[in-house]
């Protein structure tokens, strides 16, 4: 957690009861160590899409389909196209999706997101939620397909608070930290995105495509 863990219980307390699914995936996530987006940035994510409005979504990391649902929910007019690689987790989200009742609005691809997608893909909000350490790629590979005022949401990108103090990340995480610190420096020097951060969950960052 990047805030005060009583803090981020509280603001978890505080959003709206979710559906038996959504609650469900929730613990499976929490008994089988899938990463998820956090409750808080989950709600923030759906304030953004309700005023937003996208017609067209792409998600670049499915998992179990939690937060894939959320974007439907939160864009009931949108098509979302989702990619994920693990093939195992793929089959349980197309499943949970279908029960959501918008299987019919999600295009779920087995696919390696660094491989792109096709030009005549054209995309309202770019939700970048996979391996870390690819954000850049990701953002250089699908901000072409995201139309002028479009949103990229990219989750995680404080890292459980150690992109600000880096000298304690363990060895392991010190290359993921470094990372996304140069992933969150590039946001802010791009002259395309107009970018900020909201330290919630595990840190949002919500760029704007300019005009």
């Amino acid at each position: 957690m990047i805030t005060n863990p009583a803090i981020d219980d509280y603001v978890s307390s505080l959003v709206p009861e979710r559906s038996p699914l959504l609650k469900r995936l929730e613990q499976e996530a929490a008994e089988e160590n899938i990463p998820i987006v956090q409750l808080p940035s989950a709600q923030v994510m759906r304030m953004l899409l309700l005023l937003h409005r996208p017609k067209a979504i792409l998600e670049v990391g499915t998992a179990i389909g939690y937060s894939t649902i959320w974007l439907a929910e939160a864009a009931p007019e949108a098509r979302i196209v989702t990619m994920d690689i693990d093939e195992d987790r793929l089959v349980r989200a197309r499943e949970n999706i279908k029960e959501a009742g918008c299987a019919d609005r999600v295009e779920i691809l087995s696919r390696d997101a660094t491989l792109g997608l096709p030009e005549s893909y054209q995309f309202d909000c770019l939700f970048i939620d996979a391996a870390k350490g690819q954000y850049r790629v990701f953002l250089d590979l699908y901000l072409p397909l995201l139309r002028e005022g479009g949103l990229v949401i990219s989750d995680n990108v404080l890292f459980r608070g150690l992109v600000a103090t880096p000298e304690e990340a363990g060895k392991r995480q010190r290359p993921m930290v470094d990372k996304l610190l140069s992933y969150n420096s590039h946001l802010m020097e791009r002259p395309d995105l107009e970018t900020t951060f909201i330290p919630v969950g595990d840190g949002l960052a919500i760029s704007m495509k300019k005009k």
